[in-house]
């Protein structure tokens, strides 16, 4: 970092004339209008130093909000301006007090206030405290204390920021300033600040002291913020990144990914250099690598990123990377049994890892399919196809191509016959109470067949033996007969009764016999 980050400011340099013109007013005899100028220029500083404590407080606060970004950065660097706070705070107020005690003295009152007090034009006082009292201890104290401040600051800062140091030597000196002619008696810094010099200029050339204080120490703490960002890389850009561990996963794994805020330069764009590849660079400054993939198997990249430093140098930035190419190959899954069955809806997953679903285009032979999005199919075999076979083809558009990625054959097999009950039962022992309630005759497929699937029950008979003579009452619906009803309630415990001559009507609009029921009254 160089020290010509820390020129002179107009603030400065008017505090610079003002010393010049203070220097110069002290060589006129004292009157009136001169001490009121003295005063006029004391209040001038007063309120450069109040612009440079407001500065000295925003410096502080841009330090706080860096270490609530990077603590473990700046936390030090923060600490130690700090320390030069403190320091300045010390100086400062010192000098403060000196000028209370003159200025209390030459009123003699321990009342009056720095903006109120008597005595501007006495030139008694200021070196009588300064450089009588004590053998002069109190100058002594502050020269070596404006010393040691002055030098706890140059040894913050490098020997490389010579323009810095030079400042801060010039503006904390407190070496004598030279003969202003040939054979003039060479004065000491206290004498210059304290002797034959009224009191008001005394308060002016302290306030002078505490005004460079403070802009020392809003130089050194500006200087130490610019050197948080030294060696930074520059950025003006943020966008959100993902980075999935892998671009295929395969259903039942866990998809993971790493998400990240990434910062680029767009004044500044990266070069790449790809090993045997070429790299087209976008607007964005980012690397489009292509590669065609001719074989399958696991391929590997590397090269390097270059990128210039703060200081404008290019460095490499290693990259390499590995991925798989895989042949693609067709999932087909049915959703409920491994069989078309005739007339029914049967649901088809279809899927190539790795490609949209949108783009498969997938084919049934003897049967019709309906398409539910997301690579569900609804496929229905088409009439008189039972005992035959449906064959599903899968193609995929694959940069531009059309390919075919595989097939799958599926046995069409005409609708299961279902199951007649009567009052729950297929067969056995029935309480004859349970039977009186019964209205009907019902066909189910059972709770193991997937498809919901409903057979109507069209005709019936109940038969049992009556009186010692066989009686067959018939139903030309699900529902029970009044007569049926009747040979029901005439039945003993022990008797048998049959339901026969069952058919039942299913989603093929077929009219299908089925099994009796043999059920024993109980």
């Amino acid at each position: 970092m160089s020290g010509g980050n820390c020129p002179e400011t107009g603030r400065q340099k008017m505090i610079g004339m003002m010393y010049l013109f203070l220097t110069a007013m002290l060589a006129l005899n004292v009157s009136g209008e001169l001490l009121q100028a003295f005063q006029l220029v004391d209040k001038s500083i007063q309120e450069s130093i109040k612009a440079t404590d407001s500065k000295n407080l925003d410096i502080h606060n841009q330090f706080r909000a860096a270490e609530a970004v990077n603590a473990e950065k700046v936390k030090p660097v923060r600490e130690k301006v700090e320390s030069i706070y403190e320091k300045a705070d010390t100086l400062y107020n010192q000098i403060q007090e000196l000028k209370l005690m003159m200025m209390r003295t030459a009123d003699n009152s321990p009342e009056a206030t720095l903006d109120n007090y008597k005595g501007s034009d006495n030139q008694d006082i200021a070196p009588q405290i300064m450089m009588v009292e004590k053998g002069g201890e109190r100058s002594k104290n502050l020269i070596a204390d404006i010393n040691e401040y002055r030098d706890y600051l140059i040894s913050i800062i490098s020997e490389e920021d010579t323009a810095l140091i030079s400042a801060l030597n010039t503006s904390l000196s407190t070496e004598a300033a030279p003969p202003s002619r040939p054979g003039q008696v060479q004065v000491s810094w206290a004498s210059q600040k304290f002797e034959h010099l009224p009191l008001s200029a005394s308060f002016a050339l302290l306030t002078s002291i505490q005004s460079n204080v403070r802009n020392a120490q809003a130089d050194v703490a500006t200087y130490l913020l610019a050197g948080i960002d030294e060696n930074t890389y520059k950025f003006n850009d943020i966008r959100s990144v993902v980075i999935p561990s892998s671009a295929m996963v395969l259903k039942g794994e866990t998809y993971s990914a790493k998400l990240l805020i990434a910062a680029t330069d767009k004044y500044q764009k990266p070069r790449f250099d790809i090993e045997g590849y070429s790299v087209k660079p976008n607007e964005d400054g980012e690397g489009i690598l292509e590669i065609r993939t001719n074989k399958t198997g696991r391929q590997e990249w590397s090269g390097k990123i270059w990128f210039k430093d703060p200081n404008g140098i290019e460095k490499p930035y290693e990259v390499t990377h590995t991925f798989d190419v895989v042949q693609p190959n067709a999932v087909i899954s049915p959703l409920k049994m491994n069989v078309f069955y005739e007339a029914l809806e049967n649901p088809v997953e279809v899927s190539v890892p790795g490609v949209p679903a949108n783009q498969l285009e997938v084919s049934f032979s003897n049967a019709t399919k309906r398409s539910q999005g997301d690579g569900v199919y609804i496929v229905i075999p088409k009439p008189g196809f039972a005992g035959g076979k449906s064959i599903v083809t899968v193609y995929a558009n694959i940069s531009g191509e059309r390919q075919r990625i595989g097939s799958k054959e599926f046995r069409i097999k005409p609708l299961p016959l279902p199951y007649a009950t009567f009052a729950g039962k297929r067969d056995g022992k029935v309480k004859k109470n349970l039977l009186k309630v019964q209205n009907g005759i019902f066909a189910t497929m059972g709770p193991d067949f997937d498809f919901e699937l409903e057979y109507k029950v069209t005709q019936f008979s109940i038969a049992a033996t009556k009186g010692g003579f066989f009686q067959s009452e018939p139903s030309k619906s699900n529902r029970l007969t009044d007569a049926q009803i009747e040979l029901i309630n005439s039945l003993g415990r022990g008797a048998k009764l049959m339901v026969e001559e069952i058919k039942a009507i299913g989603p093929d609009k077929r009219n299908k016999k089925l099994a009796p029921i043999v059920l024993t009254i109980d």
